[in-house]
């Protein structure tokens, strides 16, 4: 059986040491030019968040959603930011980060390369970041490029074990970051 083409980003899985997955919150300027939708790849940029991109390197973490004080005053949680976003005098919106390297992520390989298990299990790939993501329910659509030797921003551990997952191209893999980048110079 065939997988079904379905990207929704990185989605935390388990923990590598059986502990707690909690997202930690950083900054987000104020109309922010792009939109960053829950389980996409996010690195620091001049201590802000930006969304990553294929040739990005040290990912902070994945996205998962945002917290901001609209141009009228209200509180906004929202499961992705809208890009150009306008926050009240124009002060920092907050952005949630899975950013803890032990976190395993599970995430749809692209198919640009099908997926093979002897060959691709505990290799390097990239992200893909070019189909845009859910205004509707804030869901990432990245996914991964196996066989790549470009940036190499995740270590593809296994392919999922769930009932329809094939080998070939769409397959569900556990994954985590390659380089995480964490500190605390970073949060906000």
């Amino acid at each position: 059986m065939a997988n079904v083409d379905a990207p929704c980003g990185f989605q935390p899985w388990r923990h590598m040491s059986g502990g707690v997955i909690r997202a930690n919150g950083y900054k987000i300027t104020s109309a922010y030019a792009a939109n960053i939708f829950s389980g996409d790849a996010v690195v620091a940029t001049s201590g802000y968040l930006a969304v990553a991109t294929a040739s990005s390197a040290g990912l902070l973490g994945i996205f998962a959603g945002c917290q901001y004080r609209a141009s009228d005053g209200s509180i906004v949680y929202s499961p992705y930011w809208p890009t150009t976003t306008a926050t009240l005098g124009s002060e920092d919106a907050v952005g949630f980060v899975y950013d803890d390297p032990n976190i395993i992520y599970r995430a749809q390989t692209s198919d640009d390369a099908a997926f093979v298990l002897a060959t691709h299990n505990m290799t390097l790939c990239d992200l893909v970041s070019t189909h845009t993501g859910s205004t509707v329910t804030g869901q990432s659509k990245q996914e991964l490029l196996v066989g790549t030797t470009g940036d190499e921003q995740f270590l593809l551990l296994q392919m999922v074990d769930e009932p329809g997952n094939a080998v070939g191209n769409w397959a569900k893999v556990e994954c985590r970051i390659k380089d995480s980048r964490t500190s605390s110079s970073y949060s906000a």
